[in-house]
This record gives structure tokens, C-alpha cells and sequence, in this order.
């Protein structure tokens, strides 16, 4: 097996005809130097025979994508000639070199390369082949990307008013108001039109008492482009002070990103309306930067959708909106957003999928700068198509029948994620425009941390809420106070029940905290340089608790930690947070737990387990923890296990296993199992795990075998490509009461 390619130059080996010269377009200031090449170890031709088998695993499972082409980026250190040199070992030509500019140079540490391959050879040929390649980061399809699919619906004539919602009445506060806004704009003000409930939209109005935004904020529409000579667009389309365009075609690489779809045109709208025909976006001012990647039919290229984020960057967006889509997992792509400074807000999807279970991308790549927005309806429900996900996307917004511009002065009236993400790109512009100089983590700390709490979305949504625009741009008078009387009410094995008491956030403004955030630890926990035994507050495990309840109200909570079988102390702190991110002082408690009833502890014995092909590695601050790969990566179409001795559970009840876990293998393709049997022939499944995670805690409920005799064990199954670091456990007990 080949685990590292490295190439010669020179004549090709008997047969190799794929090795053949290539070429790279030169950009300005390339330096054209020659490169010292890597000594001969492997031919082509060989590569491709040793590598058949893998290319041929990988092939079905890759995505839609352009075939005859892969996206690579190359290790730092290899000029234009090198870069040359690397594709002609693989008779592939450069066809685009992605360069990135300004902020995302150093954080992408590197260009990306769109290569197409030779006649004859495939994408997943080159892929597999690439990825083994010394010079090589990664290699990437070139996926295809499609708009998530959107309905028009026709717009409901007369505006009747409805029933009045949970709100019973709008928000309190001032109000600009303008006389001509549409009643169709219903995600913006809701008095009850179209049998909607009251107060369902984002307070648009009261937000405009505070800001209408700002000519000099600008905000890229990453999409079909955008129609920059609409009468309710023009005026806020951004100008490039270089040439007086008004944006970017990345597909035939023009300064021209006219609309010739309307899915670009109808969230510009939504964003930056100026108000003609009675139709506003959350900004009445912004400079939106309309860029082109995807096509009349609605369709794109991932290298073509990486160039657009690459120019919006280079040109000063500050944030970018993203309605599209539903690919799968791109190291390219991610990067790409990863490395730009701008804050991205992304549509979570129109599949009725559970973005947790089933990620999609971009909106799940789980990245500091990246926003991921669900679709409400007009009666405060999630809307039917909308992907949603209680960890991976943030918060909902009006995404249900949403009036907007459409090419050539018309309007559509459209329901979508699609339609969501531009009211959240939106109100974050409001907020860099009132809050000049304002973070990516204090804007999305805003946007999240003053949404309307609607008990439908709880479970749904990070948050549990709904967009509020005058909310997100309220000012900020301080940290909240600290919560009073923290202390344990209860502690048993398993579990620990703490209280405080609720404080309130700003003396000036009143009213509730945002967040609070728990952490637990098996050490003192401090807020500030752990010493000696310490740890410090955000090192501690974070355990997620509610939102906040009304100052001086009771809270309590119920935190669940090991089982084991001796007595142990765990320390506990909680601060309080308000919507900008400000945090109050931290308290601390502690309590001691009693020993479980323990069927079985891993302590290190060999004795405890059979295995095959696992073994046992030393990890610093873990001491020895089982693996499936001791040897480095696990193999390719492996099927391996580690299986426990003999446990009794006949005196325990609510029989639990416990063990601290981390893995890195290939999604969806490759995972380890956790099974168990009560006769040692017949095996149940009771957890799987696949992709990768960081070390952490996972608990599984055996309560089904009570008091029966039972074996455990982790088997880890791969197919033909791509393998990993694979599964490590260890502290696994089995415990009860």
C-alpha cells in the first residue's frame, strides 16, 4: 500500500503516458523560480495501478461534482513553476490558480488550485492518488452546487387582519414606521395580515428608530447576482471605486453580476429594499455587493462559489449572505470560509432535515464566523420544508410567502431558507452599522442572544427563537449580575441538582440575562490562570442549561455526571451572559457524590477485554486508552473488535456504560460500533460512531439488560478508501443503582 507519493521529473516509465507537460495561467508578481524536486520513489502509472482498488471504493460515494477535475491546495512553499511542475507529473493543465488576497492569505496559508485531469483519468483516481502526494494539502471535488429548491406563492388579496398571536400586542417602544410599507412585508412588521398571529416578524420598525444603516457598510449576496439597476435596488448597489462596477461574475470571471435568474435579486431585497413601491429590506441604506456564482438555472461550481467569497473578502464585505447549499463536506470550502474575515450568514436548508443528524453544507461547517438560519411562518411556527437542528443551526427567521424585488422592476413572492437568511443578513447589518467596529463574535453574539423565545423552535434551533432586529440593536449598559445563592439542593450517583437564584441584566434597561453558561469539572474550577489542581472556567466541561428566567426567580438544574464506583467531589461554576456576550462575575459550588453500584470498571487491565487487532497507547493526561489503530491509521476494509469479559447485572437497575471517547474516521463510510450481547453469540446495536470528535464523555443506557449476564464491545468496519485515526476509549464503567 501506498502511504506517501513523491514524483521525479524526467522520462516517463514504459507505459506511463499520462505523464506528460502542463501548464499554469501566471498572475501578476509570480515569482517563476525553478523548484528543487523531491527524490524518485514512484512512477505514475504505478501509482494508479496501487491505488486502483481505493479510486474505485471512492468513486460512487463522491458527490455531484464536475468530473475531469479536482481542487488542490499544495503545501506552502511551491511557487507558479512548481505548481506547474506538480500538475504535469499527473499530466494534468492548471486552470485556475484561486489566489487569495489581503486577511485570507495568511489564514488560508496557501492558493487553491482548480487542475483539470488528463483523458482517461478520473476524479477519484487523482484524488486518492493526490491525497498520498508529499506536496499535496488536500485534494477536493470540484462539486456542483444547485439553489435549495423554492416555491413561489401568490400573494393574498385583500390584507385581512388575523388573530392576535402570544404576543397579544406589537413591542412596546418607539417606531419608524413608514407610511407606504408594504402589507405584504409581513416577516418585517406583523399586525395579524393574512390570518398571521400579531408580532410574529423580526420588530423592523422599532429597530428603524434606531438605524436605518449605513451607505458605507457593505454586504455581499453570494448568489445568482443581483439586478443593480432595479428602481428598488439601484440605490444601494456597491460601487467598485477601481472601475464603477457593481460586483463579481465568478463564472465567466466579469465585473458583471446582472441577474439573469432571481434568486440573487430577491434576497438583495430583502436586505436593502430602499422603499419604491412601498417594499423595504431590513436596511433602507447598505452598499450591497451582488456576486454572481451561480447560473440562470441555478446552478454553480464550488470553485466558482470559493472565488466569489475570495472577491467579497478582498473588497471589503464585511458580512456575506448565502442562500444555497445542501452539498456535502469540502475541505476547500470550508478553508475558504474559515480564512475570510467577513461573518457569513447561510441558509440551513429547505429538506425538513435535521441538520444534527444529517449535516448539509456549508451551513453546518461548525466555524466561528458562520450563522445558520432555519425558516418561521407568519404564525410562529417552523416552517414545514425548513432544515433545523438544535445544535447546528442558530435561529429561525421569516422565510414563509416573502415579498420581495425580482430582475427587471417586478416582485416575487417566495418561501424558502433562501428568503430567511437574507432578514438575518440584514438585521446584521443594521448592527455594524449602529456599532461601527464591532467584532464577528459580537455580532453574532447579538443576533443570537436576543432572539424571541418561541417555544416551538425549543429543540429545533440553537437558540430556541426568532430574529429580533430591535432587540439585536439595543444598547448595552454593562455585564449582568452575578446569580445569587448557588448551591447544590441534592447529589446521588449519576446525577447533581444545583439552584441560584436569577439575576437581571442592565440596571438601565431591566429585564432578563441572555445566557447562562455552567461548567463542571472534577477540579476546583476558577475564573482566571487555573494554579496548582485548578481548572480554569472555560477548560471546564460546558453543561447546557435554559435560558434565563426573570431576576429574583428561583432556577434549577439537574447536571448529570459519572458514575463510579467510589465517592467523588465535582465542582460546578455559573456565570451569567447578556446579548452582546458581556459576562457577570463567576460563582462556584461543589458537592460530593456517592459511589454507584459498579458492574464494571475498566482500569487498565488487559484481563477485562479480547481483542482483535486493537490494542492499548499511552495519551498524555489519559494514560493508556484502548484503540483500534495502534499502529497509526486503521486499515482499509477492516472489521476488527474489542469485546469485554463477562459483566453481571443482576443487582443493578438503570444500568448505564460510561466511557470517554475520541475518533476520526471516514463520514458516513467507516464507524465503530458499540454492540452488545447477553449470549455471546447475538449482538444488539446501541450506538454508532462515525466522522470525528475530540475527546469527550459518552454514556449509553444498558438499562434493557438488568439482571442479566451481558458482554460489550466496539467493532470498527471500513470500506476500500480513505481511512483515519480511528476510535479510542477509555474510563469505560458500567454502573447502576
Amino acid at each position: 500500500m501506498i502511504n506517501e507519493i513523491r514524483f521525479q521529473g524526467g522520462a516517463p516509465a514504459p507505459g506511463s503516458k499520462l505523464l506528460s507537460g502542463a501548464a499554469v495561467k501566471d498572475q501578476p508578481g509570480d515569482r517563476l523560480e525553478n523548484n528543487s524536486r523531491p527524490a524518485q520513489e514512484f512512477r505514475l502509472a504505478d501509482v494508479l495501478s496501487a491505488t486502483a482498488s481505493e479510486a474505485r471504493s471512492l468513486a460512487p460515494k463522491l458527490a455531484d461534482h464536475v468530473e475531469g477535475e479536482v481542487l488542490v491546495k499544495l503545501k506552502p512553499g511551491l511557487d507558479v513553476r512548481g505548481m506547474g511542475d506538480f500538475a504535469g507529473d499527473y499530466g494534468a493543465k492548471v486552470e485556475e490558480r484561486i489566489k487569495m488576497g489581503g486577511q485570507m492569505s495568511a489564514a488560508f496559508n496557501g492558493d487553491l488550485l482548480r487542475v483539470s485531469l488528463p483523458e482517461g483519468m478520473t476524479t477519484a483516481e487523482a484524488m486518492v492518488a493526490m491525497n498520498k502526494d508529499s506536496r499535496v494539502a488536500y485534494a477536493a471535488t470540484n462539486d456542483r452546487i444547485q439553489i435549495p429548491v423554492t416555491r413561489e406563492v401568490p400573494l393574498e388579496q385583500p390584507v385581512q387582519p388575523g388573530q392576535p398571536g402570544q404576543d397579544n400586542q406589537p413591542d412596546e417602544g418607539p417606531q419608524d414606521l413608514p407610511a407606504n410599507l408594504s402589507p405584504n412585508l409581513w416577516g418585517l412588521h406583523n399586525t395579524g395580515q393574512n390570518g398571521g398571529k400579531v408580532d410574529t416578524d423580526i420588530d423592523a420598525p422599532e429597530a428603524w428608530s434606531i438605524t436605518h444603516g449605513n451607505r458605507n457598510n457593505v454586504i455581499a449576496v453570494i448568489d445568482t447576482g443581483g439586478d443593480y439597476t432595479h428602481k428598488t435596488l439601484a440605490s444601494n448597489a456597491w460601487t467598485n471605486p477601481q472601475d464603477g462596477t457593481h460586483g463579481y461574475n465568478a463564472i465567466n470571471d466579469s465585473h458583471d453580476p446582472m441577474d439573469d435568474h432571481y434568486h440573487g435579486t430577491h434576497c438583495y431585497g430583502t436586505i436593502a429594499g430602499n422603499g419604491t413601491d412601498g417594499v423595504y429590506g431590513v436596511n433602507h441604506e447598505a452598499s450591497i455587493m451582488p456576486i454572481k456564482f451561480l447560473s440562470n438555472s441555478g446552478g454553480g461550481t464550488l470553485a466558482d462559489a470559493i472565488k466569489g467569497i475570495v472577491f467579497a473578502s478582498d473588497n471589503g464585505a464585511r458580512l456575506t449572505s448565502n442562500s444555497w447549499g445542501g452539498g456535502p463536506y469540502n475541505q476547500a470550502l470550508k478553508d475558504a470560509f474559515e480564512a475570510s474575515p467577513a461573518l457569513h450568514l447561510i441558509a440551513a436548508g429547505n429538506d425538513s432535515n435535521n441538520n444534527d443528524a444529517s449535516a448539509t453544507y456549508p451551513c453546518t461547517y461548525d466555524l466561528d464566523n458562520i450563522v445558520s438560519v432555519a425558516a418561521s411562518d407568519r404564525n410562529e411556527r417552523m416552517a414545514s420544508f425548513s432544515n433545523y437542528g438544535a445544535t447546528t443551526v442558530d435561529l429561525a427567521a421569516p422565510g414563509v410567502a416573502i415579498y420581495s424585488t425580482a430582475p427587471g422592476n417586478k416582485y416575487k413572492n417566495l418561501d424558502g431558507t433562501s428568503m430567511a437568511t437574507p432578514h438575518v443578513s440584514g438585521v446584521a447589518g443594521l448592527i455594524v452599522a449602529q456599532y461601527p467596529g464591532i467584532t464577528n463574535a459580537e455580532i453574532k453574539a447579538r443576533l443570537l442572544n436576543s432572539v424571541d423565545d418561541v417555544p416551538a423552535f425549543n429543540g429545533k434551533v440553537l437558540t430556541g427563537g426568532r430574529l429580533n432586529a430591535a432587540k439585536a440593536l439595543a444598547p448595552d449598559f454593562g455585564a449582568p449580575g452575578t446569580p445569587n445563592s448557588f448551591a447544590v439542593s441534592e447529589a446521588k450517583a449519576g446525577k447533581v441538582t444545583l439552584g441560584w437564584v436569577a439575576s437581571g441584566d442592565d440596571g438601565a434597561e431591566g429585564g432578563k440575562a441572555a445566557r447562562y453558561q455552567v461548567r463542571v469539572s472534577d477540579r476546583p474550577i476558577v475564573d482566571g490562570t487555573p494554579g496548582q489542581g485548578q481548572v480554569s472556567f472555560e477548560e471546564a466541561t460546558v453543561v447546557n442549561v435554559g435560558r434565563p428566567g426573570e431576576p429574583g426567580s428561583a432556577e434549577s438544574y439537574a447536571v448529570d455526571v459519572p458514575l463510579s464506583g467510589q465517592e467523588k467531589t465535582y465542582f460546578f461554576a455559573l456565570r451569567s451572559t447578556d446579548k452582546v456576550g458581556q459576562a457577570s462575575e463567576v460563582v462556584t459550588t461543589s458537592a460530593v457524590v456517592p459511589a454507584a453500584q459498579l458492574a464494571f470498571e475498566d482500569n487498565g487491565s488487559p484481563e477485562n477485554f479480547t481483542t482483535t487487532d486493537w490494542g492499548q497507547v499511552g495519551v498524555a493526561g489519559r494514560g493508556k486508552v484502548w484503540t483500534d489503530s495502534p499502529s497509526g491509521d486503521y486499515g482499509n476494509n477492516a472489521n476488527s473488535a474489542i469485546t469485554s469479559k463477562s459483566i453481571s447485572l443482576a443487582n443493578l437497575s438503570g444500568s448505564k456504560l460510561i466511557f470517554d471517547a475520541r475518533w476520526a474516521t471516514e463520514n458516513k463510510y467507516d464507524k465503530v460500533a458499540l454492540e452488545v450481547s447477553s449470549d455471546g453469540q447475538t449482538w444488539a446495536p446501541q450506538a454508532s460512531y462515525t466522522g470525528s470528535s475530540d475527546w469527550k464523555s459518552q454514556t449509553v443506557d444498558l438499562s434493557k439488560f438488568d439482571g442479566q449476564d451481558i458482554q460489550f464491545r466496539f467493532r470498527l468496519t471500513s470500506d476500500g478508501s480513505v481511512t483515519g485515526d480511528g476510535f479510542s476509549f477509555g474510563n469505560a464503567v458500567i454502573a447502576g443503582g
